[in-house]
């Protein structure tokens, strides 16, 4: 192999060689066809890229939603059982009570087969179909009933088929508590799955893709191949299942069965579940692959026809540049008559017609040197820029000066000013500079300095200068062009100011700014009417005390509270009375609930809510007495009341100590049926709830 230095001597050998043509070919085919390659090579590459994002974003969004959808579905049914469960209807076990609840639960959803309680040892309590209930039947060898009995919450069992309409189902269990959190019971509901595998085969992907669900066991529980949601498979080594199973979202490629696939999926945290959108890799990319393949082919295509027109051009611009380099030679020899035929009116053309006219004026050029320099003279002596020539030496002065400097500077003519032997400048020490860089450097240029006029006044100057010596080189010259720019210097001045006034304006305007938005955050957290946190503030509270009290394993207080007959109050004396009423009753609570711990907020309608962190039973009992004695004292008339003829509330409170198996939902839902029970007792008191720790 030969040296690198040996290669390119080679290389270079015969680059000399070429002639101007082949090298001109080189130069277009290089020019035209690398850039063509490599922008075909960037745009393949990139719209490659972009494709495959598109379709991993398209499945994602498939399984997003269909994931929100179930999550959704799912979501209303468990909070729906919960509810229930929490009824004293369902809490007494007695199946002539549960029987219309269960009628009403199974009747709020199509899908919804049937709805059952069975007591602690699996026997059948009642049904919502009515029908007569067999004592054979007992449910604690199923597995869902057990799971629910055993974690003491909502559980989900596998796919099922249902015995009334041969339909894939799921059972939904929730446990049933006593008012000492007993398990007594185990309400459910037979859920068919139709809605949901309609709702997954209208979703299309692409030709063959398909989505499919799975449990956190790691079996299928919906999907397009009802074997293998028959044969309960454990699937949980497959990548995108496992993945759901840690309750992640988002899309892998994998292979399975000795075929690649690209996956996306979602985690459904109501019921744990995981979405996977499945689809072949092959026919994924089968479009990207295709517009790649048709994007070589064309680049190779362009490329040749490229190469072609350009190595055609080269020979038809070379030839033109040989006749007038033959023509050159002729001129070299002192024939000043020869000349070019203009045969076109392209650049060619026009180098031909400009050799021609150059040959003319080579015949005149002496002549037109000297009307040039009058011209010049002209020309300085009458601009309205300043031109003058000093010479460089110790004795500087000023040799050469034009009446637009003069002017410039004050002085009535050039004689007056060429007497004051140099321009005196308002700064020495830019002077100096001056005077050296031109030394160093030759020239400056537009160099801006303040210099003098006669009467002493300053003007500020744009000075150009070069440096050159006399024909005998002994003495320096240096030319200088002047220009005024004192105004644009007043300008910029000026403009300077109003930049600085205006920046001024924006950073008070934009302090108006951010404290409007911390008013408006402000406004968003709070009850129009009562002026306490709103809703949306209290959940979000709630949700932070909630972590803080787990992290830590303090007692966390709610007080859920209501104004008695309230509809009747407003129904009596008007919405304005109602209003007030309740402006008055949240001055009761801001005023009993002031820690800065505290939060006292307007739940919805007459209810309103307290969070109490870090506080134990009694001292909510005592914050409870302090706002019911509190509205008492009010004294707001109330003639619908009949037993105290006055406003008065009901208060529910509960108290607990935030673990993993706890949700602030539980925490609302036990105040809730603590206010519940102080309705039910009469009104006018506060009641606790039995879910402190």
């Amino acid at each position: 192999m030969l040296p690198t230095t040996t290669l390119v001597n080679k290389v270079a050998d015969l680059w000399q060689m070429l002639s101007l043509r082949a090298k001109l070919s080189v130069y277009l085919v290089g020019m035209t066809v690398i850039p063509l390659l490599l922008t075909t090579a960037i745009t393949g590459y990139n719209g490659e890229k972009a494709l495959i994002e598109l379709v991993i974003d398209h499945n994602w969004n498939a399984a997003l939603h269909t994931a929100e959808d179930i999550d959704r579905m799912f979501g209303e049914k468990i909070r729906i059982l919960r509810m229930a469960a929490a009824t004293s209807e369902i809490k007494s076990m007695i199946s002539e009570k549960q029987l219309p609840l269960l009628k009403s639960i199974e009747g709020q959803d199509a899908d919804i087969l049937i709805v059952t309680t069975a007591d602690a040892d699996g026997n059948l309590i009642a049904r919502s179909d009515a029908q007569p209930i067999e004592r054979w039947i007992n449910y604690s060898n199923n597995s869902y009933f057990q799971n629910a009995k055993q974690a003491g919450k909502t559980t989900i069992s596998d796919v099922i088929l249902s015995k009334t309409t041969g339909y894939p189902s799921i059972v939904i269990a929730q446990p049933i508590q006593d008012e000492q959190q007993k398990i007594v019971g185990i309400l459910s509901i037979t859920v068919e799955l139709r809605t949901v595998m309609e709702h997954i085969n209208r979703t299309k992907i692409g030709q063959t893709g398909y989505i499919y669900l799975v449990n956190q066991d790691g079996h299928i529980l919906v999907h397009p191949d009802w074997k293998l949601v028959a044969s309960q498979d454990d699937v949980s080594q497959w990548a995108p299942v496992e993945a759901v199973m840690e309750q992640k979202t988002g899309w892998t490629e994998y292979e399975v069965n000795r075929q690649k696939k690209l996956a996306t999926y979602s985690y459904i945290h109501t019921t744990g579940w995981g979405l996977v959108v499945e689809q072949p890799l092959n026919e994924a990319l089968e479009y990207v692959n295709h517009v790649k393949r048709t994007g070589i082919v064309m680049s190779m295509l362009a490329a040749l026809v490229a190469s072609l027109l350009s190595i055609i051009i080269a020979g038809m611009m070379t030839k033109r540049i040989t006749n007038i380099a033959a023509i050159t030679d002729h001129l070299a020899t002192g024939n000043m008559n020869a000349s070019l035929k203009v045969t076109s009116n392209d650049e060619i053309g026009q180098l031909a017609l400009a050799f021609n006219k150059m040959v003319v004026q080579l015949k005149a050029s002496r002549t037109e040197l000297r009307d040039s320099e009058e011209k010049y003279r002209s020309l300085v002596e009458n601009s309205n820029v300043g031109v003058y020539r000093k010479t460089g030496n110790d004795n500087s002065f000023i040799e050469y000066a034009n009446p637009a400097l003069a002017k410039m500077f004050g002085f009535p003519s050039v004689e007056e000013l060429l007497q004051a032997s140099a321009i005196q400048f308002s700064d020495q020490e830019s002077f100096k500079l001056l005077i050296e860089e031109i030394d160093q450097q030759g020239a400056v240029k537009e160099r801006e300095i303040r210099l003098k006029k006669k009467d002493g006044t300053s003007v500020w100057c744009s000075v150009t200068s070069i440096k050159h010596f006399d024909e005998k080189r002994q003495v320096f010259l240096i030319d200088s062009v002047v220009k005024d720019i004192t105004e644009r210097k007043i300008a910029e001045e000026a403009l300077r100011q109003v930049h600085a006034d205006l920046e001024i304006k924006v950073n008070e305007r934009t302090q108006e700014l951010r404290v409007l938005n911390e008013k408006l955050y402000r406004l968003s957290l709070e009850d129009g009417l009562t002026g306490i946190a709103n809703r949306r503030c209290f959940d979000e509270f709630l949700q932070r005390e909630w972590q803080r009290a787990r992290r830590e394993q303090l007692p966390l207080a709610l007080i859920m509270l209501d104004v008695d007959l309230f509809k009747h109050y407003n129904d009596t004396y008007g919405h304005v009375s109602g209003d007030e009423c309740l402006k008055r009753v949240a001055g009761v609570i801001k005023e009993v609930a002031k820690r800065a711990t505290d939060l006292a907020a307007r739940y919805g309608g007459e209810e309103f809510a307290i969070v109490l962190p870090n506080t134990d039973q009694a001292n909510a009992v005592k914050l409870g007495n302090e706002i019911l004695v509190g509205v008492r004292e009010l004294g707001i008339r109330n003639a619908t009341a009949v037993s105290s003829q006055i406003v008065t509330i009901s208060l529910g409170i509960a108290v607990i100590i935030p673990s993993d198996i706890t949700t602030p939902e539980s925490l609302i839902i036990a105040a809730d049926q603590a206010l519940y029970q102080a309705k039910n007792a009469g009104r006018n008191q506060l009641q606790v709830a039995s879910t402190n720790t």
